[in-house]
């Protein structure tokens, strides 16, 4: 094969070189640096990246190529070019760049300076390649980054971020409110300041656990808030890298000032609560259904000669209560199994003490069950009875030896501090009571001994009166000495029914062997009761404060809140009708929420309630309640009674509802039925409720505010604030949303765009403000003409006006915009220095589409930008229309 001549092997190396650049991804340029030489060379892709075949363009001198950079990026990219050619440094910059046919480009530059082959002229050779679609993920990125922002500042939680070393990064809006602290003072700080002293040990220690095996933790403390010394609650997360060293910290906290200071107070209530359980003179004990002691008050301890640890957590007859028998233990055993299956024991148990010594004990096992009926616990109870055991044998002894004495038997009888009675089996009346009857029932032993049966019956509460049914039966399997005690409510001679405990055995028996007389004595347990029933009420009220607490937090919905208030304290105080009655600056008002028993009416839909008629309210402003045990002795007048009498209101509370200073309404209790006379913790329930109905009323009018602001702010965020039409962002929302639409039912989208005459001559001549007031009346005009629902005006930008016109077609567009023409001039707003006309005129861009994926909403914006200038290159005071129409 013969040897190529040189020139020829270098124009082919050349071709081979321009082959290979023409396949790289970008436009490859030579350039002078100076208008001394030609261009070296330009690559044809320069065609696909700005619509300008390489052979049209004249990039020889580098102010030929500004030409085609962005006017806001010319001087930025000129400096970078100089810094090149001063420093040597190789070229690489981002700018943008207008095609030939309009569109912006983003574009990446790099390039190094070097001679030319003349091996004198310097130029600058280098590759400049489209990064359009990267500068949109960019921008759609910084946008999330923004919207994350944004959404972290709306949190009412307490958001911070921070370095490992506690050094604050970032916080957010409801932090600094909640510090009373600028963002840019805390910003760079340690965290410590905010934390109480006492707490700063523990926080730190907490903190500085953190792991990859313990990412998050909790943390309870109190911090040096805007309003003092508050409790709070931080869940604090370590972030990561690769290495598993964390390099930051992030923080959500709230204010649990509220809990707090709630569990304050049911300790304190527990501390009672148990102060009462210690010291009372039975051995009482909780266990659970397995028999596994929860806990033993004091008086049994102490009894037992033993300490609480020695018991807790052990089964009950295996605890060194004192020396059981096998037999004894079985026993307990199989007890505490019946109690486990619902049922309630209670029997004589003998021990043997520390001291040897035989002890008789009266024990009973109560079952406490769920609402599904299930046993959850038992609570035993015993007292040392060998005393009272060895007091009744000798007294049966006395009885026995003095039988014959009735005078000696009934002094005897007389001293002790119950009822003692001898009941006859078989006529069914007592033959025998004690003076007792009168102190105790306010009977006499006559009126007892001289009754018929069906009085003594009727004489106990319809719920008890089964006690009373098939008598004999119930002492058939009684043992002597066996005691039978039995709790029932029994009516006193004055009406009240009164709960009575009475202890019964068999006196005396036929010659079957069949019980005939029963000698029983009887105690009054009413106060017991009654303190039993409290203690009940007290615990479901504070059970009931804290649901309601809880739901207020967890609901913004105040009628929802308000009736389960109203609910519930019907329920846990058992009175016929609990209402909240909102009330009016003039005392009028209305019942915003009501809670009544079946056997009386609503009054929701009445607007005054008859404790509103007094128009004192000045105790109710102090937050004092008012208490009426009996309607009856109130100091009221006719007509107040008359109402109440009508309402069939025998006694009640009534409790203020304050929102800070105001007065905002009342919580009120109801007894219907009969007099009632209040307890204090009662009273302080409803008090305790107020103010929990007062905080959910705060939260709802602060929720409906934010509401309210936050849809202003939506409204003015649209709004241009000098023509009160929509403004450009609303303008592009819009757009974009019924292009979509319009695309996807193939409908047409027209738009106008409109420009002021020769405004700059305009507010040259009048002034700005008359500028102003100028742009003010045209936006008015427009409103006036445009008045479908469906269409848009907005201030496109300085005196440019557009009309997004949807399902409009060409034709429809060219007449709403020769009528926009005609109504501007008709404003005859004076424009001396105008050079169409003397008074204020506007040229208008129409163009008309069926929107589809080949082009976007900027396309059409671009369309009616050049129809406008065409109708200002014609003259002005006119309207130039184009349909935009994509070949198939």
């Amino acid at each position: 094969m013969s040897r190529k001549q040189p020139q020829e092997q270098l124009s082919e190396a050349e071709q081979k070189y321009r082959t290979l650049v023409e396949q790289i991804p970008g436009v490859v340029y030579v350039s002078p640096i100076n208008d001394t030489t030609k261009v070296a060379y330009i690559s044809p892709q320069l065609q696909q990246l700005l619509g300008i075949a390489p052979e049209d363009s004249n990039f020889g001198f580098f102010n030929s190529w500004l030409d085609y950079t962005h006017p806001e990026d010319r001087d930025r990219l000129w400096q970078a070019v100089n810094a090149t050619i001063a420093t040597g440094e190789p070229l690489s910059i981002e700018y943008r760049m207008i095609r030939r046919d309009g569109r912006i480009i983003w574009v990446r530059n790099q390039a190094n300076l070097v001679l030319d082959t003349d091996g004198q002229t310097q130029v600058l050779q280098g590759l400049l390649f489209d990064i359009s679609d990267r500068k949109q993920v960019e921008a759609a990125l910084q946008e999330s980054e923004a919207r994350s922002r944004a959404i972290l500042e709306d949190q009412t939680e307490l958001i911070a971020r921070g370095l490992p070393d506690g050094t604050f990064t970032f916080v957010n809006e409801a932090y600094c409110r909640f510090f009373g602290l600028e963002r840019d003072i805390i910003i760079g700080q340690h965290y410590k300041p905010v934390v109480f002293e006492e707490d700063q040990e523990r926080v730190f220690s907490l903190v500085n656990s953190i792991s990859l095996e313990n990412p998050v933790i909790t943390i309870e403390n109190r911090v040096v808030a805007c309003q003092g010394v508050r409790w709070t609650q931080w869940i604090v997360r370590g972030i990561f890298d690769d290495q598993g060293a964390i390099v930051e910290l992030q923080s959500v906290g709230r204010d649990i000032t509220d809990r707090k200071l709630v569990e304050q107070a049911l300790s304190e209530n527990e501390q009672k609560f148990r102060a009462i359980f210690n010291q009372t003179i039975q051995f009482i004990g909780l266990l659970q259904p397995n028999g596994i002691v929860l806990e033993a008050n004091q008086t049994a301890l102490d009894f037992a000669g033993i300490n609480r640890e020695e018991v807790v957590g052990k089964r009950f007859w295996e605890a060194k209560w004192w020396t059981n028998s096998l037999n004894t233990q079985e026993q307990l055993k199989t007890a505490i199994a019946a109690a486990a299956n619902g049922e309630s024991i209670r029997y004589e148990i003998d021990i043997v003490g520390r001291d040897g010594q035989a002890i008789a004990i009266d024990f009973s096992l109560r079952p406490i069950l769920d609402e599904t009926g299930r046993v959850t616990l038992l609570i035993s109870e015993g007292r040392d009875i060998t005393e009272y055991k060895v007091a009744l044998q000798e007294r049966h002894k006395a009885e026995e030896a003095l039988r014959s004495s009735q005078d000696f038997l009934q002094k005897v009888a007389n001293t002790v501090p119950h009822i003692l009675y001898l009941f006859d089996l078989l006529k069914g009346t007592s033959i025998y009571l004690n003076e007792k009857s009168v102190t105790i029932l306010g009977y006499s032993p006559e009126e007892f001994c001289n009754a018929d049966p069906q009085w003594l019956m009727n004489c106990f509460h319809p719920d008890d009166r089964y006690l009373c049914y098939n008598l004999p039966t119930r002492f058939v399997n009684l043992q002597d000495n066996e005691v039978l005690s039995t709790e029932y409510r029994f009516r006193h001679k004055n009406g009240e029914w009164r709960w009575l405990n009475t202890r019964e055995v068999v006196f005396a028996r036929d010659p079957n062997g069949s019980p005939t007389q029963i000698l029983g004595s009887v105690e009054d347990i009413n106060t017991r009761k009654q303190v039993e029933a409290m203690l009940r009420q007290q615990a479901e009220g504070e059970r009931l404060i804290t649901k309601i607490t809880q739901h207020i937090r967890q609901s913004l919905n105040l009628e929802e809140v308000l009736n389960t208030t109203v609910n519930s304290i019907r329920q846990c105080l058992g009175s016929d009708s609990v209402a909240i009655y909102q009330l009016q600056s003039d005392g009028s008002g209305n019942f915003a929420a009501e809670s009544v028993s079946d056997n009386y009416p609503q009054r929701l839909e009445l607007t005054m309630h008859p404790f509103s008629l007094n128009r004192d309210f000045s105790d109710y402003y102090q937050g004092l309640p008012k208490v009426f045990h009996d309607i009856q002795e109130s100091n009221f007048s006719a007509d107040l009674f008359e109402l109440l009498q009508l309402y069939q209101i025998k006694a009640a509370i009534i409790v203020p509802i304050l929102n800070g200073e105001h007065l905002w309404g009342l919580l009120i209790a109801h007894q219907c039925g009969a007099p009632r006379y209040w307890q204090a913790f009662e009273v302080n329930l409803l008090q305790q409720l107020a103010s929990q109905v007062a905080i959910a009323i705060h939260q709802s009018v602060l929720y409906q505010q934010v509401q309210a602001a936050n849809e202003e702010l939506q409204r003015l965020a649209t709004l241009d604030g000098l023509t009160q039409i929509a403004n450009r962002r609303r303008f592009d929302q819009y757009l974009e949303a019924e292009w979509q639409r319009l695309k996807r039912e193939q409908l047409s989208l027209s738009l106008i765009l409109l420009d002021v005459d020769f405004f700059k001559l305009y507010n040259d001549t009048y002034g700005h403000l008359g500028g102003d007031d100028c742009l003010r009346q045209l936006a008015s005009a427009l409103k006036n003409i445009v008045k479908r629902p469906a269409d848009l005006v907005a201030r496109y930008g300085g005196e440019e006006f557009a009309i997004i016109l949807p399902n409009t077609e060409i034709q429809g567009a060219i007449y709403v915009a020769q009528t926009i023409g005609q109504a501007i001039r008709d404003l005859a707003i004076p424009h001396a220095q105008s050079r169409v006309c003397d008074r204020v005129t506007v040229s208008l861009g129409v163009v008309s589409i069926v929107p589809n994926s080949e082009i976007s909403p900027p396309d059409l914006i671009n369309a009616a930008d050049k129809a406008l200038y065409v109708a200002k290159q014609q003259g002005r005071d006119r309207v130039h229309a184009v349909c935009v129409v994509i070949p198939s």
